[in-house]
């Protein structure tokens, strides 16, 4: 039987910022981003994650991914949106957003640095 690999602790303060971020209630929150600007963070760090497969930049994409699949999630959820939904919608865009990013289209690594920068600084 295969060995599962350990998920990096990186991973868990990533979902749990993601968690904080999105769930938690009083005004220091930040607002859930709305479902259209979730949904193409979540497709173009998808994207950018499988095109950044096996470099040093792996492990940050991953959390990138995680982030933003988590608030595409919420953001979904919220409008009306289910889980199946979502993870086809997010599925066939990332599909597209890696084309043009393969492309290097000014338009969508620009988009991309956008969601990155949204991204919160975890504590390593």
């Amino acid at each position: 039987m295969p060995r599962r690999k350990k998920l990096p602790d990186r991973v868990f303060l990533t979902a749990a910022a993601a968690a904080v971020l999105f769930a938690s209630s009083g005004a220091s929150a930040q607002k859930l981003p709305p479902y259209p600007d979730a949904l193409r963070c979540a497709a173009l760090t998808t994207a950018a994650a499988k095109i950044g497969k096996g470099t040093p930049q792996e492990s940050a994409l991953f959390d990138h991914v995680i982030f933003w699949g988590m608030a595409a999630s919420d953001a979904g959820r919220g409008a009306g949106k289910t889980a199946k939904a979502v993870e086809a919608e997010v599925t066939r865009d990332a599909a597209a957003a890696e084309a043009r990013l393969r492309a290097q289209d000014g338009a969508t690594t620009g988009a991309l640095a956008t969601c990155v920068r949204q991204v919160p600084a975890l504590n390593n």
